[in-house]
């Protein structure tokens, strides 16, 4: 493999990832993009679909589609905007709140076990290196 192509590499440490949190996530009947829609949720407040859409680079129906299975899983549920008909407030139910706690264990695990072999000084330098590749890309 072509590990000297910064963007492939950065993909296939998604893909990566993924197949590590997909087990740890499974008892809870999420996967890892349900999982940081989760935090995200659990992190702001009056969150409709185009806020995570925004964050995470995400088509509308893709959102749509994630929304309506953490709606079926009882992780989420969605009420009418006072301020736009057009678009719905996402909530988290009892279920959720009562996992928050737990759920930040397990992404602080999952992440430490992604980062083990990296000093915190690398850890912070590529966290660094990641978010100005990501400030060039959204200028």
């Amino acid at each position: 493999m072509d590990n000297k192509k910064i963007a492939i590499l950065i993909k296939r440490l998604a893909l990566e990832f993924d197949k590590i949190a997909n087990p740890n996530l499974a008892p809870y009947d999420l996967t890892p993009t349900q999982f940081k829609i989760l935090k995200y949720l659990y992190d702001h407040d009056d969150v409709i679909g185009m806020n995570i859409q925004n964050e995470y680079s995400m088509t509308n129906p893709t959102v749509t589609g994630i929304l309506q299975n953490m709606e079926t899983h009882g992780w989420i549920k969605r009420v009418s905007n006072p301020n736009d008909s057009r678009s719905k407030i996402i909530k988290l139910t009892d279920k959720a709140l009562s996992k928050k706690e737990e759920l930040y264990q397990l992404g602080d695990n999952l992440e430490e076990t992604f980062t083990k072999d990296l000093t915190m000084k690398e850890q912070k330098e590529l966290l660094e290196l990641l978010n100005k590749i990501m400030e060039g890309i959204n200028k």
